[in-house]
């Protein structure tokens, strides 16, 4: 179990990255955090919490006090030898004003993964996100195997300046069941469901459904094959009339093992609100001394024959008390309008270690989303350089500048340069 509080105090220009700029802003927070988990031979447990009690002095709006920047993350996995399951629920509210970098948007393994409203997460305003989900699957060593899944997402603003900001919901379920052909094939049959409703001027509801029969085949020790086939159908309807789009979709995959990792291919055709979505990405993966490295290069042709090009970078290594980190990805996703768009984006860091208590990070981050027809170009970048100290075996110390610049087409640029310092420690009790 773990319990942590943090003072942070960061001064700046235009904290909230509006347009006009505004002027200097002064945030004081202080920052409580709680985590309890446990891990036996067949399950793990995991529950966080972090909020903030925040005192503001910025222009225009006064001094104010409030609590924002809650999450709270919950996991439940229970594993056996036929059988598993998976409960999780998130929670994720802040003031939309004060959203401070990019990376409030990474996802499990550590990339960022940019949310359907980026584009119009601008003004003020809270935005609340919970995500509830179950998984549970029978039958891994069987013959026939069986699994499940449900899943509730709510997204909610209260308080928004930005006419793009709206509410939705969405539940999802499906069924699948695996066929053990031989040692070497395995065969699947998956059907999900998601319905959607979106608050949006013409009070949108969507419903989609998926059904699929994919084969996966070790052709060697060194190639395994994967193959997908399957109709999608997607209803729209909302008060200007309905829409249907349906047909069939379908991916074939490739994972070669080579003595130093892995290369990969893939071919995906799927159906998208907008229409069908194709796309081709061929990958290498390398084991390289004290880190990773994988690449990916391809290509995309979404609705309206419009093509572009996608890819990704991973890269990290520590050398001696240097650590370095890169990631680029280029992909094409859906905003909230459920337009598919195309979404870059780019982080890169430097960790120096200088003494055994020490270090110094620098980082930069850089993140494009392309014009739709409902939202602008918008650009985002950060750079920051920040000091950490470790004063005990539980108090830390981190002071640092950073400065964020925001583009958005029709509307302009915003810069914010600012300074902040933080002081705290972690309380840690173990059975």
């Amino acid at each position: 179990m773990r319990f942590g509080i943090y003072e942070r105090l960061e001064t700046g220009r235009n904290l909230g990255l509006d347009v006009p700029e505004e002027g200097h802003g002064t945030i004081a927070s202080t920052i409580f955090s709680f985590g309890l988990n446990s891990e036996t031979r067949t399950q793990t447990f995991d529950f966080d919490a972090t909020t903030a009690l925040r005192f503001s002095n910025l222009p225009d709006e006064g001094s104010e006090t409030d609590f924002g920047d809650t999450r709270l993350l919950f996991d439940y996995a229970r594993e056996a030898a036929n059988a598993g399951m998976l409960l999780e629920a998130d929670y994720l509210g802040y003031d939309i004003g004060f959203l401070r970098s990019l990376s409030d948007f990474v996802d499990d393994e550590g990339v960022i993964d940019l949310p359907p409203d980026f584009a119009d997460l601008t003004g003020d305003g809270t935005r609340r996100e919970y995500d509830l989900r179950a998984a549970f699957d029978f039958g891994r060593q069987n013959l026939i195997g069986y699994n499940f899944f449900v899943g509730v997402n709510r997204l909610s603003y209260s308080d928004t300046t930005d006419p793009g900001l709206f509410d939705e919901e969405t539940i999802e379920a499906g069924v699948g069941m695996t066929f053990s052909l031989s040692p070497r094939t395995e065969a699947r049959l998956d059907y999900s469901f998601e319905h959607n409703d979106r608050d949006d001027t013409d009070q949108t509801t969507e419903d989609r459904d998926d059904l699929i029969f994919g084969l996966t085949h070790e052709a060697s020790s060194r190639t395994i094959l994967d193959a997908s086939f399957g109709y999608s159908k997607i209803d729209e309807s909302g008060l200007s009339g309905d829409d249907i789009t349906e047909g069939y979709v379908g991916s074939l995959g490739l994972v070669y093992a080579m003595p130093n990792g892995d290369l990969t291919a893939d071919l995906d055709s799927s159906l998208e609100t907008e229409g069908r979505l194709d796309t081709l990405t061929v990958g290498r993966s390398l084991e390289i001394p004290n880190g990773a490295f994988s690449a990916s290069v391809g290509g995309a042709r979404v609705p309206g024959g419009e093509k572009g090009w996608i890819g990704s970078l991973s890269y990290e290594q520590e050398r001696g008390p240097n650590e370095v980190f890169a990631q680029l990805r280029r992909d094409v996703s859906t905003n909230a309008e459920r337009e598919l768009r195309f979404v870059t984006v780019a982080d890169i860091g430097y960790v120096r270690l200088l003494t055994p208590n020490s270090r110094i990070g620098l980082g930069a981050i850089y993140a494009l989303t392309e014009e739709t027809s409902t939202d602008p170009r918008t650009e985002y970048t950060e750079l920051s350089a920040v000091y950490s100290h470790r004063l005990t075996e539980y108090w830390n110390f981190n002071t640092g500048v950073n400065y964020r610049v925001r583009d958005e087409e029709g509307l302009g640029e915003a810069t914010s340069p600012l300074v902040f310092f933080q002081i705290g420690r972690d309380f840690v009790w173990r059975p």
